[in-house]
């Protein structure tokens, strides 16, 4: 990984002190300064494909979510901090308050701020009822009530913006082998509870700390051969964005080996393996374009301190103020139309990568940049619509980043230009100049301004 992995996080700490970030690479190193200044000798080049012409699926705002996002009272106001982003769903426990794992943040008063104000459906993490970490399970009797009490919640609040039931949460590390068989001990009953009581409702699971074969085949097998199969399948992508297309390409083949009708996929954790870079731009768009590329049904990013809670996955300070992060996932909420085809020069790495969007009927397309990449971007843009005529206006905008905790008031525009274009395609060139940072273009008919 080229985002400074877990055991150089020490060094991190002291670098980022005195105002230098180095960017570590396999054979070399980049220095850049806290205002994002590289010299051109540093720079590479590599080429980012855009294909206007090729949609994938409408615009849904997959990766806008995230785990305990929202609580009772933080965000203060609904309205200008989350509605903004559009966000697709929320992970949040089931229960709070004494006795229960979070303090606060309970799914049902969670569905009531959010509802009628974003599209965001929440996901009830019922693991969560139980105190403690590893979960402190108290027996069946004890869950058959709190989960019991959970549907009754759920159903008595009349509302619609619930995603679903996730049993589990990290089984393999959060239950205890003295507590039995947790396929049959819990898993099973649980399903065929919530199948009795809310048959309408999805389940989720088996929420899995990192994605295994092994691991999700032992639990598909299960769930097959016990008429226990979820709804929505999850799991929990920590490591860094380097490895989602092969476990989400893994995971298809595995369905398709065990006969398996293709699940949604919720990947209901996701962060660089390095929490300092929670919520960084440049860190978040390799996430959301391979999500978005790889048909993920929704995804949160995660959450690390109890302490701050409602930051929107640390896209706003601790007293509230929106970040650079925030910026980027505004972008990214202001999508319409649909998602269209983008090629990056790895799929395999956290490097250069985009996620891009057409919207034929207000006549925009936007393309979101980023990745750990310090260079020249070749973005090269195909299937550009003729409806936008032979001259078209690009611009070019990048939002900064130095910490979760340093407030950015808005985006910065790089260039406004008219630019002729032919037989649909034009390359735009855009300068990375920080890998924390994020990148757009927007294209639009020049004479519709």
């Amino acid at each position: 990984m080229l985002f400074l992995p877990t055991k150089l996080s020490s060094i991190l700490k002291a670098v980022v002190s005195i105002g230098f970030l180095f960017v570590i690479g396999c054979n070399n190193s980049k220095q850049l300064s806290g205002e994002g200044v590289v010299t051109d000798e540093h720079f590479e080049r590599k080429t980012l494909y855009v294909d206007l012409g090729n949609a994938i699926k409408p615009v849904t705002h997959v990766a806008s979510g995230a785990l305990y996002g929202v609580v009772e009272n933080i965000p203060t106001n609904i309205d200008a901090l989350v509605a903004p982003l559009n966000p697709s769903s929320y992970v949040q426990p089931a229960l709070s308050g004494e006795g229960a794992q979070q303090p606060y943040g309970s799914a049902i008063a969670v569905s009531k701020r959010l509802w009628k104000v974003t599209k965001a459906k929440v996901a009830i993490r019922l693991a969560d009822v139980h105190p403690g970490w590893p979960y402190q399970w108290s027996g069946w009797n004890n869950w058959e009530k709190k989960v019991r009490e959970v549907i009754t919640a759920k159903q008595r609040s009349g509302r619609t913006n619930y995603y679903g039931y996730e049993i589990w949460n990290e089984p393999k590390g959060t239950w205890q082998a003295q507590n039995g068989n947790f396929l049959t001990t819990v898993w099973k009953p649980t399903y065929d509870l919530l199948r009795k009581l809310d048959p309408l409702s999805k389940i989720i699971g088996p929420s899995s700390a990192y994605y295994a074969e092994s691991q999700m085949e032992e639990f598909l097998r299960f769930c097959k051969a016990n008429d226990c199969m979820p709804d929505i399948v999850s799991w929990h992508q920590l490591q860094g964005s380097q490895t989602i297309a092969n476990n989400i390409t893994n995971y298809r083949a595995l369905e398709n080996r065990l006969q398996i009708t293709p699940r949604l996929i919720s990947i209901n954790e996701y962060s660089h393996d390095n929490h300092i870079f929670e919520g960084a731009p440049g860190v978040a768009v390799p996430f959301i374009a391979k999500f978005e590329r790889h048909g993920v049904d929704t995804a949160n990013i995660s959450w690390w301190f109890p302490a701050l809670p409602g930051r929107l996955g640390s896209l706003i300070t601790a007293d509230g103020a929106r970040n650079g992060g925030w910026w980027l996932y505004k972008w990214y909420g202001d999508m319409s139309g649909e998602m269209v085809a983008t090629t990056p020069p790895n799929e395999a790495s956290d490097g250069l990568d985009g996620f891009a969007s057409l919207d034929m009927k207000n006549q925009r397309a936007n393309i979101i940049v980023g990745g750990n990449f310090l260079g020249i971007a070749d973005v090269k843009i195909s299937g550009i619509p003729t409806s936008f005529a032979d001259r078209i206006r690009v611009k070019v905008e990048h939002v900064t980043w130095s910490s979760k905790e340093s407030p950015v008031k808005g985006t910065v525009v790089d260039s406004d230009s008219g630019y002729s274009i032919q037989s649909g395609t034009l390359t735009v060139p855009v300068k990375m100049t920080n890998p924390l940072w994020g990148y757009r273009i927007s294209l639009s008919p020049e004479d519709s301004h």
